[in-house]
């Protein structure tokens, strides 16, 4: 942690710096000032994590120097040291929520004692901020993968700059995996992977663990690697790993993401056992041909042809595919039908063809094809389910789209000061949150973040022009946003200045 001394008198901080036991407690000085106006500006720069400050110095009092910090740096711990005991500073120094007060000459062993409280608060706090961080990571990747961000970049390239995750042109890796442990768990089990080659992000979508690694030459087989060792540590506690290429870029995420949970889609069509070897999508494309009877042309012709909604199309080389299969091993044929049913209908949930229920009505189907005897049975109740779905004309679900984002739209403006979480909004719709996110952009013409930050921030502005002297932390919270530091950005972001001189400028503007 990192001490500022702000002290006009030189033979005072020098004191101070004398007295600390700096190797002890683990502190770094973060250097001194002669006044409160001086430090004000060197605070920021220096990481200052406490500052020790005298009352009465020129140009700014350390009374003010606190009130003014703690706009901008409310995690810093004030500390003041004085040599009056005046009523009036001790009543100004608890209302403005200093550490402590001390009056000199001061004591070491007192100074010290303080300062180790301290150090075991800010540890505290940092622990916190890194589970905070955590969580800002997993919020950026789930919006990432649901689309949240649209398609410009800017925005997404600053949240991800916030998240100080890897470099934007780094090799992004994904991996899906099934666990019984939670999180934290998975977490530490995964924290050898991040130590020695990459960093790591964990959350659970769709039932599952999806992984996000990156780093500078991150491959693939190095994390099927690392997670075979993490698997074989921890009593195979991860199950059916299965990896995407690496892609290159932020911006690519979503592809490395999709090949792995196609990988996965193979894997758990095929059976076996779930303490499989994990498993890489270029190793699973290499075998399906031995697996399925298609060719990546023909999936990739069916891929479209069903996000197109191209009804007499998508079933036509549905048709094709499984008559070939005929002439296929009974095994091969038998497997395909079960990739072929998930593979398509999670196409057609994330181009919002079909609602969540249709999906995980086609999760029921794919479980009980095992059950199912004849291959002409199989491949009966595979048509059936994208007959029923594939409609010929797509505008009743245009109507109910515009109704599901007007709602939507409705339930944002009411509160958006509130948490908002763009996957209940997509699922009490029934659509996927990529499908959702891409609607919002369509009509409203802002990606979902954008137009839930334009909103807060406005609200912001207004509760800051209202009344200036409200607290900028005070105004954050009210605007849903739980980080000051974040808030702050935003804002400028938003506005061009900071909430402190926007409020400043609101400020004159009354008194004008």
């Amino acid at each position: 942690m990192n001490v500022l001394i702000v002290d006009d008198q030189r033979l005072s901080r020098a004191g101070l710096v004398k007295m600390i036991e700096w190797e002890k407690l683990g502190l770094t000085p973060a250097g001194e000032c002669a006044n409160g106006r001086d430090a004000l500006e060197r605070i920021g720069d220096a990481e200052a994590d406490i500052v020790i400050t005298d009352v009465r110095m020129p140009v700014m009092n350390g009374l003010e120097l606190i009130e003014k910090a703690k706009e901008q740096y409310p995690d810093i711990a004030y500390v003041i040291v004085s040599g009056y005991d005046d009523f009036a500073y001790v009543r100004k120094s608890v209302q403005l929520t200093v550490a402590d007060y001390l009056l000199k000459p001061v004591d070491p062993k007192e100074l010290n004692e303080l300062l180790a409280r301290l150090v075991n608060r800010g540890e505290q706090r940092l622990k916190k901020a890194e589970a905070d961080l955590r969580g800002s990571r997993e919020q950026f990747f789930r919006y990432l993968l649901e689309g949240a961000y649209g398609e410009d970049g800017p925005d997404m390239l600053a949240e991800f700059a916030e998240i100080r995750f890897a470099g934007p042109g780094d090799r992004f890796v994904a991996a899906v995996f099934e666990s019984e442990l939670d999180k934290p768990s998975v977490y530490e089990a995964l924290r050898p992977l991040g130590e020695r080659i990459a960093a790591v992000c964990v959350f659970r979508t769709r039932g599952v663990y999806m992984l996000i690694a990156a780093g500078p030459t991150l491959m693939a087989d190095a994390i099927a690697a690392e997670l075979e060792r993490a698997a074989a540590g921890n009593g195979q506690a991860f199950a059916r790993v299965s990896i995407g290429r690496a892609a290159e870029g932020i911006g690519r995420v979503k592809e490395t993401a999709g090949e792995a949970f196609d990988a996965y889609t193979i894997r758990t069509s095929r059976g076996g056992d779930r303490a499989e070897m994990p498993v890489t999508f270029g190793e699973m494309e290499a075998q399906t041909a031995d697996f399925v009877p298609l060719t990546a042309a023909w999936e990739q012709e069916w891929a479209f042809h069903l996000r197109q909604g191209n009804r007499r199309e998508a079933l036509d080389k549905l048709g094709e595919l499984l008559d070939t299969g005929h002439s296929a091993h009974p095994d091969i044929v038998d497997g395909s039908y079960h990739y072929v049913l998930l593979r398509g209908a999670r196409e057609l949930y994330e181009a919002g063809l079909i609602r969540e229920p249709d999906f995980l009505e086609a999760c029921r189907i794919a479980r009980s094809l095992p059950r199912i005897v004849s291959l002409e049975d199989k491949q009966r109740t595979v048509t059936d389910f994208f007959r029923r779905r594939l409609k010929e004309t797509d505008s009743e679900n245009a109507m109910e789209a515009r109704l599901a984002v007007e709602k939507a739209k409705a339930y944002i403006d009411a509160h958006f000061c509130q948490t908002i979480n763009l996957s209940e909004l997509a699922q009490s719709s029934y659509m996927s949150p990529g499908y959702f996110s891409s609607l919002f952009r369509q009509y409203t013409g802002k990606n979902f973040l954008e137009y839930v930050a334009h909103l807060r921030i406005e609200h912001a502005k207004k509760l800051l022009a209202a009344d200036p002297s409200r607290k900028i932390g005070d105004v954050a919270l009210q605007c849903g946003y739980q980080d000051l530091k974040y808030f702050r950005k935003l804002f400028k972001r938003h506005t061009g200045i900071t909430p402190v001189s926007y409020k400043e400028d609101a400020s004159g503007d009354r008194d004008d």
